[in-house]
């Protein structure tokens, strides 16, 4: 069966922001919930979305509502819903530190974990995943849940902190609340951030790399123009010698002639040229030694742009592999799939659906034809054209949606996996979200 589907308004704390139209998913303690800008946040009564309030991982609720049954809506809160005010911890907890950051250990029932995630966050120390523990703490004991904190403090703060948290009797002060952006936002935003960087210093490599061209063309100039120089300087030393010796002829007569008179005349207007050119010959002198000193400083920024681009892209594939790690992890845990993720796993045999192609194809109007464009992928036909800039990755476009405003926008980008066919289905928006989209294929 297909999943239900349902229209809702998504409110930023008091003010709206936009309908729309998602299927309707399961969060972990069993309400409705909607996929919004990467995260799962629950539908309230009346059908209304606060992003502002608290969310969950799309990989935590991959259970879809079948359609026809009862949505189990979220309570609107106030006064009387909210939960009571979370008093302490009693059992057995840890702090686990290791490469990839804290962990916080405990054990419970699952409404008791709920509620000390939520205590966590309430406190300042931000929960990036929490989820059932599989493996052995550093103390060698085996909790029943895990929460991984997004901070960078230190293994000793943190136990402080989470102290304060468990024993709030003790009095420690309250942290500021935790920041709402979810890991998916978060990557999302510091990818975008590196990539505008990128983008900026490869705009300044390449106008370094203009003036260096620049300066290279006047030091050659400049060096031809000495070269020249230093030619008429050594005939005009050759000249005066010359004249030198006639002079010194001349000079052994009694009286001067008229021809000694002119070479007299020759030899102070030869000494005269003479200190120009020495003087002419020092400026371009310096001209040149200032233009290697500017080329040589060229040079040098060029080179520190380049490693700087480098260590930027190196960082890129860094958060590339961690996004793809985080993924392998989150679908390591994840129960059988029902709704439309089972359907397309019983379908499309070689197929892995990949970003948030679900959820496109479950608000398709008029999935055929991406359905059967879907099919001859599966069954080893080469279709559409190369995606350019990604290698090994192909492009479907033109598809039909039944989506009004977006009747032919549908769009399918695939690349061949060894034996799996890695699969992006989008509907475009305009040419800048379609990049955007693009862009995050890189990471899969």
């Amino acid at each position: 069966m297909a999943a239900q589907q349902i229209l809702v308004r998504v409110v930023n704390d008091s003010s709206e922001v936009e309908e729309v139209r998602r299927p309707v998913r399961l969060t972990p303690d069993g309400r409705a919930g909607v996929v919004y800008a990467g995260a799962v946040y629950p539908v309230l009564d009346g059908g209304v979305v606060n992003i502002a309030g608290p969310s969950w991982e799309v990989g935590d609720c991959n259970r879809f509502l079948l359609a026809g049954t009862a949505i189990p809506y979220a309570p609107q809160p106030n006064a009387a819903s909210r939960p009571p005010e979370f008093t302490g911890f009693r059992g057995d907890w840890n702090v686990d530190t290791n490469a990839f950051g804290h962990y916080v250990v405990f054990n419970g029932p699952e409404r008791v974990a709920g509620d000390v995630v939520r205590a966590l966050e309430a406190a300042g120390l931000a929960v990036q995943r929490w989820d059932v523990s599989h493996r052995p703490a550093s103390d060698g004991k085996f909790y029943d849940w895990f929460a991984r904190l997004r901070t960078k403090i230190s293994h000793d703060d943190a136990v402080a902190r989470v102290s304060a948290v468990f024993s709030p009797e003790l009095g420690a002060a309250e942290p500021p609340p935790a920041p709402t952006a979810t890991p998916v936002e978060d990557l999302a935003a510091r990818v975008e951030e590196l990539l505008d960087l990128t983008a900026e210093l490869g705009s300044r490599l390449k106008q370094s790399e203009n003036e260096i061209a620049l300066l290279r063309q006047r030091l050659a100039a400049a060096t031809d123009h000495e070269t020249k120089l230093l030619e008429d300087l050594d005939r005009s030393l050759i000249y005066q010698k010359s004249l030198h010796d006639q002079i010194s002829e001349l000079s052994n007569a009694h009286e001067l002639s008229a021809d000694a008179k002119a070479y007299l005349v020759k030899q102070s207007d030869t000494e005269e040229l003479l200190e120009l050119a020495l003087s002419e010959n020092s400026e371009l002198s310096n001209a040149v030694v200032m233009f290697r000193k500017h080329t040589e400083e060229s040079d040098y920024r060029i080179l520190a742009l380049e490693a700087l681009v480098v260590s930027l892209q190196e960082r890129l594939d860094e958060l590339g592999q961690q996004d793809r790690e985080r993924r392998r992890a989150a679908a390591a845990h994840v129960v059988p799939r029902r709704g439309v993720s089972g359907f397309l796993d019983n379908a499309f045999l070689r197929l892995t659906f990949v970003l948030d192609s679900v959820e496109v194809l479950a608000n398709l109007d008029a999935p055929a034809s991406v359905l059967r464009v879907l099919t001859q992928i599966d069954m080893g036909e080469l279709l559409g054209k190369d995606l350019e800039g990604f290698r090994g990755w192909r492009e479907v476009s033109k598809l039909a949606t039944g989506i009004a405003g977006s009747e032919d926008m549908g769009r399918i980008y695939y690349k061949p996996d060894g034996a799996q066919v890695l699969v992006s289905v989008h509907v475009k928006q305009d040419e800048k979200e379609q990049r955007r989209h693009i862009e995050k294929l890189r990471f899969v």
